[in-house]
């Protein structure tokens, strides 16, 4: 069975911008490339996961989303092996566009649910309890801990009040590592 990295994208990868629906949007953030290469010269399949929750606010379709992680992959010289996004929203709403309400659902890709880590395992031969997944929120923690893997929350603008205060997190949301960059966790997967 082979070794993953699950990265969630915005925060970990490129800068979290909000929901970004634009290829100018996209900003990588500092030495994910050569983050990334070291982990994937150490045998590692490179897998994005996220909520791209814009697709049910009718803001981008799932066409436009994967069109983003072509330029994102493209922008890493094609690195990250894999992609899986999330289309969903639990809530519905007053204006939500016609085309979007079949995404208004609840489901099981939705981090903190791991469907999107366990549909990787099922279709890849993954080994999860060998494999890391990569956040900066707790539902990515979540997400990767129902999987079964060992997960490193990153440090970002959006956590940084939660990290100094996760001895207050319940043992299920506590990441197994707190890095400040995707960089800087390579220290704990090596």
């Amino acid at each position: 069975m082979k070794r993953a990295i699950f990265l969630d994208r915005d925060g970990v990868i490129c800068e979290n911008r909000g929901l970004i629906c634009k290829k100018e949007e996209l900003i990588l953030l500092p030495r994910v490339f050569e983050s990334l290469k070291f982990l994937k010269d150490k045998g590692y399949i490179l897998i994005v996961v996220t909520n791209q929750p814009q697709v049910a606010r009718g803001l981008i379709t799932e066409e436009g989303i994967k069109k983003l992680h072509e330029e994102i992959n493209k922008k890493l010289n094609d690195i990250i092996d894999y992609f899986y996004f999330c289309p969903h929203h639990p809530e519905m709403h007053p204006d939500v566009p016609e085309q979007a309400k079949k995404y208004r659902v609840s489901c099981n890709c939705r981090k903190p649910q791991p469907g999107m880590l366990l549909q990787a395992a099922r279709e890849l031969n993954l080994s999860l309890n060998e494999s890391w997944m990569i956040g900066d929120m707790i539902t990515d923690i979540l997400a990767g801990k129902s999987a079964g893997c060992k997960t490193i929350l990153v440090e970002s603008p959006d956590n940084n009040k939660l990290i100094i205060s996760s001895m207050n997190i319940n043992r299920e949301a506590k990441p197994d590592k707190y890095a400040t960059s995707l960089y800087d966790s390579i220290r704990f997967i090596i």
